[in-house]
């Protein structure tokens, strides 16, 4: 249970990291409580819409066996490769403040502003979600949703606070690509091996 939840956290994070300059300059831009509410509802709403999305993906391919589930634990890893080896700017482009807020402002309400653009966002997540949920048993799938959920806000209060200190964000984005593909590609092995996918193929090769 532990294991599943610090993957889980991790997953997260990793994931998440990318969303760290947006938040921050939402924070810093909508100071009012009113509006502090409205950014952390319209990040959860994006995550319930994002676990959605990868839970229909995943019930879509229940029929396939298991193991032909975990290849999909090379997309993380060859994710990971890939930010290791040339970065992924299409994944970490930085929003302009003022681009960023002219986004929200097409949208009367910031709840809406804020949902439509972290959903929009979020095909890493999709590619990162899917393959990894479809690797976990019911019960390891509850405790990774709840997880999923409950960091929300956490992650929120986090982006927040990073919003005063210019010096803290500029570091996360100078290491953010060793990091996030360690986090990767250890993921796309973790579902490789939850699944016995190597296993499973490599016996063909005897």
């Amino acid at each position: 249970m532990i294991a599943i939840i610090l993957t889980a956290i991790a997953t997260f994070i990793v994931t998440g990291i990318d969303e760290i300059v947006v938040l921050t300059i939402l924070f810093v831009h909508y100071k009012e409580n009113s509006s502090v509410r409205d950014i952390y509802i319209g990040q959860l709403i994006s995550m319930v819409v994002l676990l959605a999305i990868s839970l229909l993906a995943v019930f879509g391919i229940t029929t396939i066996p298991k193991e032909w589930i975990g290849l999909l634990g090379f997309v993380p890893f060859f994710l990971g490769i890939k930010v290791f080896l040339i970065g992924d700017t299409e994944s970490y482009d930085v929003y302009e403040e003022k681009d960023l807020i002219k986004k929200t402002k097409k949208f009367n309400n910031l709840i809406l502003a804020v949902a439509i653009i972290a959903i929009a966002g979020g095909a890493e997540e999709l590619s990162i979600y899917i393959p990894y949920l479809a690797s976990l048993n019911t019960k390891d799938l509850i405790t990774t949703l709840i997880t999923f959920i409950l960091l929300v806000p956490i992650w929120c209060a986090v982006c927040k606070r990073l919003s005063s200190v210019k010096r803290i964000r500029e570091r996360i984005e100078k290491f953010e690509r060793i990091i996030v593909p360690i986090v990767f590609i250890g993921l796309g092995i973790f579902v490789l091996i939850e699944n016995n996918t190597l296993g499973y193929f490599l016996k063909f090769f005897h």
